[in-house]
């Protein structure tokens, strides 16, 4: 790990501004209607194709299929299975059946493999304001070129209010081993994620949204990464169905193979719900990404993440979204900038059961960080090259899944995943299919 004087600033800075941030309580009885701030903790672990369950880019892309659990249908309320004072706990049990492939072991390697999952969960309510949730998972692959994993996710939330101010606070730790997109090999990553979110409400129509994010990936034989970001905005709710928002982050990420990257990004943001049907959340901007040891031509792209939700139906809901980011890459010295567009349908069928479809098309270009070399007697800062692209690859994903829930207690599912990655590099493309099902048990 490199320790540059840059780092050490960050280090310093960053737990200052966190003591600041700490120090300001919050409220909840304020703005009556949508709220011009989202205090959404940061997902972790690797994004998954075809899943409702999303994940940080910066952990990569899972061939897996991912959970088939909808957060809508496992909302824990009421007294939970075990109760003292303030904590209540929550247990369940999720056992799931996968058997396909678009699974590389090694690059070119697309495997057959059946894969059983074993994944108990317990929440634990600490009160009114506090989380914990705890969920180890267990994964045994047939295939001998997959090894058999042992995962551990932990995520502590909570907050507090006080007048005009609001304070979100969510500290989460994985460690997962999955077959990733990226490298074309089972990876394990630990990732620590810390994610604190304050906010003003001013007056009835403008508040003050301030955030702060500390993100650390550790990935088995590639890149580590250290990431500390700042995110602010100045809301304007100009009535109830209407919000706008102007906002900037900065950010570092720190490498340990390969250039540090400082970030700035400059972002506009509006939310509209006209009624009770249609939710519409937009924001986008301008990021500049420098690179330093070693340097290249900083990298200035379009930045933008938006979503629409529809209500067809009481039993149709469509959804669409689309993203545009850029992150870290896996290997030294290069950075992924990765669009992605998503589409969705929730149908219900009859009683408690639900056909979802959900479809996604992701382009995903690598490009090298590469410097120029030195001329003999050269005096002055070194040149660089350009940046230069190494890897393309687009990414599709359709998957159908029929879910019913049974007396509450018991969802089942069962779902068809086809994915295929078309990669300029011939040892990542690859093209699959895979079927299963889930069963889940909430005590």
């Amino acid at each position: 790990m490199k320790n540059t004087s840059s780092s050490r600033l960050w280090w310093l800075v960053l737990p200052s501004l966190w003591v600041c941030h700490i120090s300001v309580v919050a409220q909840s009885n304020i703005f009556q209607g949508p709220l011009p701030y989202n205090f959404q903790s940061q997902p972790v672990g690797p994004t998954t194709p075809g899943s409702a369950q999303s994940g940080t880019p910066y952990m990569g892309t899972s061939g897996l299929a991912g959970s088939l659990r909808n957060p809508e249908d496992y909302f824990s309320t009421g007294p939970g299975l075990v109760q003292w004072g303030p904590f209540r706990v929550y247990p369940q049990i999720t056992y799931s059946f996968t058997y396909g492939n678009g699974l590389e072991a090694l690059p070119g390697l697309n495997s057959y493999t059946a894969i059983n999952r074993v994944t108990p969960d317990v929440l634990i309510k600490m009160g009114d304001y506090w989380t914990l949730d705890y969920s180890p998972e267990w994964a045994f692959y047939s295939n001998p070129v997959f090894r058999d994993t042992t995962d551990q996710r932990v995520v502590l939330k909570g907050g507090t209010t006080y007048g005009d101010w609001t304070l979100n606070l969510s500290q989460s730790y994985i460690d997962t081993t999955q077959p990733l997109v990226e490298t074309g090999t089972q990876v394990e990553q630990v990732a620590y994620v810390t994610a604190l979110n304050a906010a003003w409400q001013m007056n009835g129509h403008v508040s003050l949204q301030l955030g702060l994010n500390q993100n650390f990936r550790f990935a088995q034989a590639f890149s580590d990464l250290h990431e500390w970001t700042t995110s602010d905005w100045l809301n304007y709710q100009f009535e109830r169905q209407l919000g706008a928002a102007i906002g900037v982050t900065a950010g570092y990420d720190e490498l340990s193979l390969g250039s540090d990257m400082p970030f700035e990004e400059v972002l506009a943001r509006m939310n509209f719900q006209p009624g009770t049907k249609l939710v519409l959340s937009v924001n986008g901007g301008v990021e500049d990404r420098q690179f330093i040891h070693p340097s290249a031509p900083a990298l200035v792209a379009p930045v933008f993440d938006a979503t629409a939700q529809y209500q067809v139906s009481e039993g149709t809901a469509l959804t669409l979204s689309g993203s545009r980011t850029v992150v870290p890459s896996f290997y030294g010295n290069e950075v992924n900038i990765v669009t992605s567009v998503n589409a969705g349908v929730r149908q219900h069928i009859v009683g408690k059961m639900y056909l979802s479809i959900n479809g996604s098309y992701v382009v995903e270009p690598y490009t090298s960080i590469v410097p120029g070399p030195l001329p003999a007697n050269y005096f002055g800062p070194p040149p660089t090259t350009t940046l230069v692209q190494t890897r393309n690859d687009t990414r599709t994903n359709v998957r159908v899944t029929l879910s019913t829930v049974f007396r509450t207690h018991l969802t089942a599912s069962i779902f068809y995943l086809y994915s295929d990655n078309n990669s300029s590099q011939s040892e990542f493309t690859y093209s699959g299919n895979q079927v299963g099902f889930q069963l889940n048990y909430k005590f």
